[in-house]
């Protein structure tokens, strides 16, 4: 399974690296978080998701020092863009990555209260959209297999060969990305997703910064 979706979340930064590319400068994206760039970290730094948790000003201030924004795309191969590496190099970009996931995630479980994190991961599975195909704990949380997520891979190439460069609508690919994930789960994967979910959250105030970039400062890893 972890092979699979590394695969898949690959797939989808490198293919929302070039939709994020067409996007006017100052754009907000919709939805995005596809293939792990929607952290914790990245929307605990959002005034919104602050708000919404009813952060403290000494949480605040300790979040702006132990969890400061990352530049975009992380550096390393291709110029940190997924679009501009090979495959091996687009594997490891994603590999590492993850690894600073990881540790963000333990940073962030120790500045927020039980109830808070409770509902910061609320908040990150409603942004995720058809990032729930490529969130290992989330896919192992509803039963995604391994025949759905490749599915999916299949779904996004034949998105990304009829869309070559990127063109069209940046938010419209993550949309019909969103719809195809939907497609695919069974009912009762998506009765599990729900219940994960928790309040609505008005996700389209958050700030969605791309794999490469694109997008307004706010929602990188």
């Amino acid at each position: 399974m972890h092979r699979t979706l590394l695969a898949a979340a690959c797939l989808a930064a490198a293919f929302l690296a070039t939709d994020a590319s067409a996007q006017p400068p100052g754009g907000r994206g919709r939805g995005m978080g596809m293939g792990g760039g929607m952290s914790q970290a990245s929307l605990l730094r959002q005034e919104v998701v602050q708000g919404e948790l009813g952060l403290s000003a000494d949480q605040k201030t300790k979040i702006a020092a132990d969890l400061p924004e990352r530049a975009p795309g992380g550096g390393g191969a291709g110029g940190g863009n997924p679009r501009d590496m090979t495959d091996q190099q687009r594997q490891k970009w994603m590999e590492e990555r993850r690894a600073r996931t990881a540790e963000d995630d333990k940073k962030v479980a120790g500045l927020l209260s039980p109830e808070q994190l409770s509902r910061l991961k609320q908040i990150r599975i409603q942004a995720l959209g058809a990032g729930v195909l490529m969130d290992e704990t989330l896919a192992k949380d509803i039963g995604v297999t391994d025949d759905q997520v490749t599915k999916f891979q299949a779904a996004m190439q034949e998105m990304r060969q009829a869309a070559p460069g990127g063109g069209g609508n940046p938010g419209e690919m993550r949309t019909k990305m969103t719809a195809k994930a939907m497609e695919i789960l069974s009912a009762d994967q998506k009765s599990k997703l729900e219940a994960l979910k928790g309040p609505a959250f008005d996700v389209s105030k958050l700030q969605m910064r791309g794999p490469g970039g694109g997008g307004r400062p706010g929602a990188g890893t």
